[in-house]
């Protein structure tokens, strides 16, 4: 007998007219007011209690941003916890989710047509500069596409100072690759020329992309504002076109190149993983992101 059936029961005992025995009258009272009792507390709020994990990109999943995120959405649902899987990638973010194994991934790319099909969705959550970046102050007049272009194409070797310039490269369908080669026609062509050289350093995740532009002399290389921002990377970005990107000048259109990043869950996602999802794109939460190098919108 469930609680609302146990109330009924009481209750009809009290109001039907019937024989009482063998229940007396006390316990006839006990079963009434402990049927309403359990109605009540069933009724009141429950706190949530949950871990929820999230992986994906790492520009999504740099740690300045979700731990803050995380920090954030713990003052408004503190029995919650929020934990990031680091190192997956937009891939590795989709088929971790497909297997149940977090709770949302994130993108740096649009969902397919046949991917919210099978029941994802996505909620855009910001926008952060595409850079390009190195280790040391001075770019060595690498100011302009066509210039980086020469260095992708392998015309252009070495810094002012004579130190050769090492590329640090993404795997050929990873989301900075197709990013970079949409740059250019130019620079699209000296990306996949740069691809077939021997001994290119290729990082599979922006993590370690950026742990080796800081550790390798002369290194060269693709990342975003908002990782190189959330976690106190000692990287310097390039401004391109004498536009350094910030998230003003991706706001205004000055500084064209753009990652957009998504938080992907399934549909009927349970409530700790709706209520993050709410906090996210809350003024709250907008204002870590933007905090954290993203541009996420007027009225977002």
């Amino acid at each position: 007998m469930n609680l609302f059936n146990l109330f009924n029961f009481s209750n009809h005992l009290n109001t039907s007219g019937g024989p009482a025995a063998p229940l007396s009258s006390k316990t006839r009272g006990w079963l009434r007011r402990g049927g309403i009792l359990c109605l009540l507390a069933l009724a009141a709020p429950v706190a949530i209690a949950a871990t929820l994990n999230i992986g994906g990109t790492g520009t999504g999943t740099g740690a300045g941003t979700m731990r803050l995120l995380a920090a954030g959405f713990a003052k408004v649902a503190p029995g919650v916890t929020v934990v990031v899987v680091p190192n997956l990638g937009t891939g590795g973010g989709l088929r971790a989710l497909a297997a149940g194994a977090i709770h949302a991934a994130l993108l740096s790319r649009q969902l397919t047509t046949d991917e919210a099909a099978n029941g994802l969705v996505a909620l855009e959550y910001g926008k952060t500069p595409f850079v390009f970046a190195n280790a040391v102050s001075n770019a060595g007049g690498l100011k302009t596409v066509a210039e980086l272009a020469e260095v992708y194409a392998g015309r252009r070797q070495t810094w002012p100072d004579g130190t050769p310039i090492r590329l640090i490269m993404r795997p050929k369908n990873d989301g900075d690759t197709l990013l970079l080669e949409s740059v250019s026609p130019a620079m699209k062509q000296a990306v996949q020329s740069a691809m077939a050289r021997p001994g290119m350093v290729v990082s599979a995740t922006d993590q370690d992309a950026a742990d080796a532009m800081e550790m390798t002399p002369g290194a060269l290389g693709t990342s975003s504002l908002a990782l190189i921002s959330s976690e106190g990377r000692t990287l310097h970005m390039l401004p391109v076109n004498g536009v350094a990107p910030s998230p003003k000048t991706i706001a205004d259109g000055t500084y064209p190149f753009v990652k957009t990043l998504f938080l992907v869950r399934k549909t009927g996602a349970d409530d700790g993983m709706m209520r993050f999802f709410d906090f996210v794109a809350s003024s709250a939460g907008r204002q870590i992101l933007l905090n954290s190098g993203y541009w996420v919108g007027a009225g977002k």
